[in-house]
């Protein structure tokens, strides 16, 4: 679902990522854990296009984004790749003047045209799976951050991606809200649900991911099962890492 090769990021002369090879298989979870600043919300960035590569290339969704393509050829394979990936930052980013129903359908009729009575009844049958559905007429502002996230995550699967992308998907919640948000993305990985997963959450990440990529500054130091790399991490970096946890 994801290949990068030697895939490279600078903001001006800062260097972010280093040459990263990465993969994540159908139908798998990985979480991309790693202290603040190591790259890893910026590698997430890149494979769907919120980042330019500046060297490499990725393979996301079965489509090639290289370096060394021409910009306009670059946006056009980007826009490709969004439309079969969903993604969830730490903000929202719901839309405050339109209704929880309104955010979870607006791309269908707007990037789909779908017909509204349609993709009503998509927008409520994602609102019921992430246990929502009696605030579909309701405005952002009079949910909690938790249920604010869960709308962002009906929204972004009203698109049926292939890929689910999480920046951090709890990091901006209350701790009392936090599990309610990661019981949705559990529910999403039993459904086989492929997911790349930024999260500071550690026993979330040691129950549902199929496998751990550990970075620090901008390169990837250790991968590997989550049981082996909790119990028993290779490098020092990783200690000193989980030690901190």
């Amino acid at each position: 679902m994801i290949k990068t090769t030697a895939l490279s990021k600078s903001f001006q002369q800062l260097e972010v990522l280093k040459e990263i090879d990465v993969q994540v298989n159908s139908g798998e979870v990985v979480a991309i854990l790693g202290p603040s600043g190591s790259g890893k919300s910026t590698l997430l960035r890149c494979f769907n296009g919120l980042e330019e590569l500046t060297g490499g290339s990725m393979q996301v969704c079965g489509v090639l984004v290289d370096a060394k393509q021409s910009k306009k050829e670059r946006t056009k394979r980007i826009r490709q790749i969004r439309l079969n990936t969903g993604m969830v930052f730490q903000q929202f980013n719901l839309y405050p003047h339109k209704t929880v129903l309104q955010n979870v359908i607006e791309a269908l009729l707007i990037v789909k045209k779908w017909p509204k009575e349609r993709a009503v009844e998509k927008g409520e049958s994602l609102l019921a799976r992430v246990g929502l559905l009696e605030k579909k007429d309701v405005y952002p502002s009079r949910l909690s951050g938790g249920q604010q996230q869960r709308v962002a995550i009906a929204r972004a699967l009203a698109m049926e991606p292939d890929l689910m992308l999480f920046d951090e998907p709890t990091s901006s919640l209350d701790p009392e809200l936090v599990d309610e948000v990661l019981a949705v993305i559990k529910e999403l990985a039993k459904d086989g649900m492929t997911m790349a997963v930024v999260t500071h959450e550690m026993q979330f990440a040691r129950e549902v991911a199929d496998r751990i990529i550990f970075m620090a500054d901008g390169v990837i130091v250790e991968e590997g099962k989550p049981e082996a790399f909790f119990t028993n991490p290779e490098t020092d970096r990783a200690k000193k890492f989980l030690k901190k946890k």
